[in-house]
């Protein structure tokens, strides 16, 4: 139960447009933010693999079978 919590969690944050964390109280370094960029552009990266995943089933169940 808290795995599926959290994963939802991470689908809609991640689901969402990029932004960059930004925290008025504390900066945060170079590295926190390249490793939150990475983490996005990875979880964008396997939403089109995906997505290419199940448009090329598509397109090879329309293809003529040979005989």
């Amino acid at each position: 139960m808290a795995n599926e919590t959290l994963r939802t969690r991470y689908d809609t944050f991640f689901g969402a447009d990029f932004m960059p964390l930004i925290r008025q109280e504390q900066a945060q370094g170079a590295q926190e933010r390249i490793a939150y960029a990475a983490e996005f552009a990875a979880f964008q990266l396997g939403q089109i693999d995906k997505k290419f995943g199940r448009l090329l089933e598509l397109m090879e169940g329309q293809q003529p079978h040979p005989a």
